[in-house]
C-alpha cells in the first residue's frame, strides 16, 4: 500500500501543485496574506516533496522540518499561522480531487488511496500545532528575558559613576542577569562607584541579601566600591534577625544620601545656584 500511495503521489505532482495554487488564489485566507502570496508554489513544492520523503521512509520527520520552520517565522515575526494551516487544507483537498480525477473508474481506490494521503495530512496538522506551542514557548521565553534585562538598567549618572535601580522581586534567574549586567556596566563606563537602589525590592529575606552582597563583591574585583540605598527598617531588622554580615557593605537610607557620599568619593560638590535657598554642597560621612 505504501508504494501505491508514493506512486501516486509522485504521478500526481503537477496536477496537485497545480490545484494548490489555483484553490490559494481564490482562498479568502491565503490570499490576502502578503508573506505566501509571493511563494506560495515554493511552499506547496517544499510541503508535497517532503511529505513524499516521509512517504518513502515511513516517517514524519523531513516534514515536521518543513512545518516546523514555516511556525516558527511566522510565530517570531508575529504573522497570522492560520494561512499555514490553510496551506495543508489546500494541500489535502487537492490530492483527494487529484486521486478521484486519476481512478475515476475506481471508486474504492480513490477513496482508500484519498484516506491513506489524508492520514499523513492529519499528522501534518498535528505536527504544526506542537511547532506553534513550541515556537511561541521560545518567544516568550526570550521575552522573558528581554524584560529581565531591561528591568536591571544600568545608568551612568557622572563620569566613574553608575545607578543600578532594582524594582520588584529578585530570584537567583534575576540575581544573575542583575549581576551581570553590572559588572558589564561597570567594564563599559569604567566606573568605580556604583549606586546600588534597592527601595523598589518589596522583599529582602536572606536569599536577596546573599545576592546583594555577592554582586558587590564581584563589582570589587572590578574596582569599583558600591552603595547599597534605599534600606528601610524592616530591612535592616530583617538583618539584624538574620545574623547577615553587612559591616564591609556601605549602606545609606536613600539615593540623595547614597548620591552625596558618591560625589564626596569622587571630589565632586553639589551646590544650588541661582538663588532660593542655602547651598547644598556634600557633607556626608564616609
Amino acid at each position: 500500500m505504501e508504494q501505491e500511495i508514493v506512486g501516486f503521489w509522485t504521478d500526481s505532482r503537477n496536477e496537485i501543485i497545480g490545484k494548490c495554487i489555483e484553490l490559494s488564489a481564490k482562498d479568502a485566507i491565503l490570499e490576502p496574506d502578503e508573506s505566501y502570496r509571493q511563494n506560495r508554489e515554493q511552499v506547496f513544492e517544499h510541503l508535497w516533496s517532503a511529505l513524499l520523503q516521509d512517504m518513502q521512509s515511513d516517517t514524519m520527520a523531513k516534514t515536521g522540518e518543513v512545518v516546523g520552520s514555516l511556525s516558527r517565522e511566522a510565530v517570531r515575526y508575529g504573522r497570522n499561522v492560520e494561512p499555514i494551516q490553510r496551506i495543508i487544507e489546500i494541500l489535502m483537498k487537492s490530492a483527494e480531487e487529484a486521486a478521484r480525477t486519476k481512478y475515476r473508474e475506481d471508486a474504492n481506490r480513490a477513496s482508500r488511496i484519498a484516506g491513506h494521503i489524508k492520514e499523513y495530512l492529519d499528522k501534518t496538522m498535528i505536527i504544526l500545532t506542537k511547532s506553534i506551542i513550541r515556537a511561541q514557548a521560545e518567544v516568550i521565553e526570550k521575552q522573558k528575558e528581554y524584560l529581565l534585562e531591561l528591568s536591571t538598567p544600568v545608568i551612568p549618572l557622572l563620569d566613574g559613576i553608575l545607578v543600578l535601580p532594582l524594582i520588584g522581586t529578585i530570584d537567583t534567574r534575576r540575581a544573575k542577569q542583575i549581576m551581570d549586567n553590572l559588572l558589564n556596566g561597570i567594564v563599559e563606563a569604567q566606573a568605580d562607584t556604583v549606586l546600588i537602589d534597592i527601595s523598589g525590592v518589596p522583599i529582602v529575606d536572606t536569599q536577596v541579601a546573599h545576592h546583594l552582597i555577592k554582586t558587590v563583591q564581584a563589582a570589587s574585583l572590578l574596582g569599583a566600591r558600591c552603595i547599597i540605598v534605599g534600606i528601610r527598617p524592616e530591612f535592616a531588622q530583617t538583618i539584624v534577625k538574620l545574623g547577615i554580615d553587612f559591616g564591609s557593605i556601605v549602606t545609606k537610607n536613600s539615593l540623595q544620601a547614597g548620591l552625596k557620599l558618591a560625589l564626596k568619593w569622587h571630589n565632586y560638590e553639589l551646590r544650588r545656584v541661582g538663588g532660593g535657598g542655602p547651598d547644598a554642597s556634600t557633607g556626608a560621612d564616609s
